[in-house]
């Protein structure tokens, strides 16, 4: 018989950000200090940084450091982003805050917050283009970035050079595109519309649109004013409707997962609306293998898995905060409010996928580290972050 071993190793000053992306070390902040800390897995600091945010390039060549370290309100703040190489030599230094890197590429975007513009800058630190809005990592092809602009309503596309493609009308989270990259929907005062590629406008809906059938031919309304969801063809013509806001394809495309948050209900149904199940709970994620869903009832602090057809699993104590697959296992998280703290107590717990209790963590989840063999954990009420090891014990 195996089962999971999870041991305490190192400990930090500072609440748990993120792990590095060589899954070497971590970042910290500690509130008492507003300093942000690097260490190294054995405990050894390796930087710190007084009211700063770090965020890494997605393979870890570069570092952006954002400061001030938080976002204020007030649009008066002057921020600043310094590039820096991971042994602390400064790249460049620009004017802008919420870096985002662009994914497979060697560029990142900084926001200008008070203009409401970005910045798209090289690695070395060179200017590229300026662009409308905020770059929310969104794309239509591998080759195109998505901005935001909130004072004027609308999208952005551009290609890798900057240039403007095209521009679309919408809400801030009304952006979804469709398969095959040249066709997007986008929402925006109770209306859905599907562009081209260029912005030519191709058709408009009734609703909020959450997505598409795998082909393209189909599209999923939503509203929750009325708790319905419908799947509607490219001519508008409704094919099948659901009860239950925002529609999710299964991995397998076979099945719709809806939501009912009045009820707190998760139904599945398959395609051409016949009922497979109404489960107690709201959906919260797919098992790492597409096989189940994940559903959590914040009420009792329970999480419970379940098949695509709807037969349980097993269920767990506490909220469902990440999969461990490695280990094959759940990490849940439960609160609890006593009359000696005005904190909540937090315990972070492991389970196997079939329900077995693994280990009980005090603290909240941080993480799990890229190589999938550490767990970080933040204790109650304490600036600090405990790294936890994982073995199979034979």
């Amino acid at each position: 018989m195996t089962s999971l071993v999870v041991e305490e190793g190192a400990r930090f000053l500072g609440r748990f950000e993120r792990f590095t992306p060589d899954g070497q070390g971590l970042v910290t902040y500690d509130f008492d200090s507003n300093q942000t800390r690097i260490f190294n897995l054995d405990g050894t600091e390796w930087m710190a940084f007084t009211d700063t945010s770090i965020g890494f390039a997605p393979e870890g060549q570069i570092m952006a450091l954002m400061s001030p370290g938080s976002l204020r309100a007030s649009s008066d703040v002057d921020y600043t982003t310094r590039l820096m190489t991971l042994n602390g030599v400064e790249i460049a230094q620009l004017q802008g805050a919420t870096t985002t890197f662009v994914p497979n590429e060697q560029l990142l975007v900084i926001h200008d917050i008070p203009n409401d513009i970005s910045r798209l800058v090289t690695f070395e630190g060179h200017e590229i283009a300026t662009l409308r809005g905020r770059y929310f990592g969104e794309s239509l092809t591998q080759q195109d970035l998505v901005t935001y602009s909130k004072t004027e309503g609308r999208y952005y596309l551009y290609d890798m050079d900057g240039q403007e493609i095209a521009s679309f009308p919408g809400d801030i989270e009304g952006w979804q595109a469709m398969p095959g990259g040249q066709q997007v929907l986008v929402f925006g005062n109770g209306q859905t519309r599907l562009f081209r590629y260029d912005g030519v406008e191709l058709a408009t809906y009734s609703g909020h649109g959450t997505g598409a059938l795998p082909d393209g031919q189909g599209i999923f309304i939503s509203s929750t004013e009325v708790n319905t969801s419908r799947l509607l063809g490219l001519d508008g013509k409704e094919i099948a409707s659901y009860v239950g806001a925002f529609p999710t394809l299964t991995p397998n495309n076979q099945r719709i997962i809806t939501r009912s948050f009045e009820s707190a209900e998760t139904r599945i149904y398959t395609l051409n609306n016949a009922e497979v199940a109404v489960l107690p709970g709201l959906f919260r994620e797919f098992t790492p293998n597409g096989a189940g869903v994940v559903i959590t009832n914040h009420d009792v602090q329970t999480t419970t898995l379940y098949t695509l057809d709807g037969t349980e699993i097993a269920t767990y104590t506490g909220e469902f905060r990440q999969f461990w697959p490695e280990y094959n296992s759940v990490i849940t998280s439960t609160s609890q409010l006593t009359d000696s703290s005005p904190y909540p107590t937090i315990y972070t717990h492991i389970y196997s996928l079939n329900g077995e209790e693994l280990a009980v963590l005090p603290g909240s989840f941080g993480g799990i580290s890229p190589h999938g063999d550490t767990i970080t954990v933040s204790p109650n009420n304490v600036s600090r972050t405990d790294l936890y090891e994982a073995r199979v014990d034979n």
